[in-house]
């Protein structure tokens, strides 16, 4: 059986203290301590843990007013259930306890009957409240975990460019809770093929990160098991219609994904594309700014017979590709304006065509950081970039 109530009783006469004792011992409460007025209570506070204090309003030194006043002051401590015994009969002086924080106002002489009730509520309550800040923490300990097991699934660190691998490449994800439903990645087929990928979940929280790395998933084993006997990679759409064909199934809850997943050549340039209800994607270059688009489909996870395109396009020595989730353009400040295309697409023409991928993707974040400035994130932002660079200046 575990340990009984501590409680702290603050009074300044030993009568008061002693019958006060008396009571508490009659009642089943005897770990109690005592403190002769404020300011040997709040040294007592500072370095003992206590579940209740009855805590006498007019004292010397320190008076009932100022401990609590100071209580309010404390992170820690500010919980902690105070009950004032008092002589004080003024509405005034009861009301001003209650607005310090005080949970109750008992008179002296005092009621032991009245005494005992409220000690049993307000120490329940404690216990209530004691149980809800433990599974409250319990699950910020989860929603923790859960976090940086969500932020090891995407690269965190991106491959160095080579002659052969003339790739310029950094993403960056910012989840609006613990948790979050936007994706990326980027990985190396056997033929050479660099794809890369920006997904946004519907929804938030742990099932919209369950379904992300569903999705993630099954874009690298289609990508994988979906080659030619030749070895080469199947297009972009095939690989996109067969994750939606297995993201349809047992989704009772219909969450659905909108992603853009692009295989690009690093010697060549050459790009395919799909883009499955996602927000078109920037081409960033030395004359200026261009929206990729083409290749539109339907979400993911939504319709099992859904038909998807392969756009082609290429990317020049140079040049950038910027993809992005609409946490990004719907970034809102304090007063609810949004982000919105025109300011992302003045960072992006500032960017150039001379900026490296990590400086692409800085720039937009620093940009958006500014300007929702302490409002709350409401939705996650996601970013890749991927410039192509000269091999041979390599």
């Amino acid at each position: 059986m575990g340990a009984g109530p501590r409680i702290l009783v603050v009074d300044d006469n030993d009568d008061n203290c002693y019958t006060l004792k008396l009571h508490l011992d009659l009642e089943g409460y005897t770990d109690v301590a005592t403190a002769r007025d404020g300011e040997e209570a709040i040294a007592l506070l500072e370095t003992s843990a206590f579940d209740l204090v009855l805590l006498d309003v007019m004292m010397p030194k320190v008076d009932g007013f100022q401990v609590l006043a100071w209580l309010k002051d404390q992170a820690r401590l500010r919980d902690l259930p105070v009950i004032m015994i008092s002589a004080l009969t003024e509405m005034n002086s009861m009301a001003r306890c209650i607005e310090l924080g005080a949970v109750d106002y008992l008179l002296k002489p005092f009621n032991p009957i009245l005494l005992k009730a409220r000690l049993g509520a307000t120490l329940e309550k404690k216990r209530l409240r004691d149980e809800i800040d433990a599974h409250l923490a319990r699950l910020q300990e989860e929603l923790d975990a859960a976090r940086r097991l969500q932020m090891a699934m995407v690269p965190q660190s991106f491959p160095a460019p080579s002659p052969d691998f003339p790739i310029d490449l950094c993403a960056s994800m910012e989840p609006a809770r613990e948790v979050g439903g936007d994706l990326y990645d980027f990985f190396v087929t056997e033929d050479g093929m660099l794809c890369f990928l920006v997904g946004d979940v519907s929804g938030k929280g742990m099932p919209a990160a369950l379904f992300m790395a569903r999705t993630k998933s099954l874009i690298r084993i289609a990508t994988e098991l979906m080659r030619s006997r030749q070895g080469t990679s199947a297009r972009p759409a095939e690989i996109i219609g067969r994750v939606n064909r297995e993201l349809c199934q047992n989704n009772g809850d219909m969450m659905f994904v909108t992603l853009f997943f692009a295989m690009l050549g690093p010697g060549s340039g050459e790009l395919e594309f799909c883009n499955a209800g996602h927000n078109a994607p920037y081409r960033l270059n030395g004359q200026g700014l261009e929206v990729i688009e083409g290749a539109k489909g339907i979400i993911l996870g939504v319709r099992p017979d859904a038909v998807y395109a392969t756009g082609r396009t290429s990317l020049a020595p140079g040049e950038s590709i910027y993809v992005f989730t609409d946490g990004v353009t719907e970034a809102a400040d304090l007063q609810g304006e949004l982000f919105a295309e025109a300011r992302l697409e003045a960072v992006l023409r500032a960017a150039g065509g001379c900026s490296t991928a990590a400086e692409i993707v800085t720039s937009v974040a620093e940009a958006v950081r500014g300007f929702v400035g302490n409002a709350l994130p409401s939705d996650d932002i996601t970013m890749l970039a991927v410039r192509r660079l000269d091999g041979a200046a390599l």
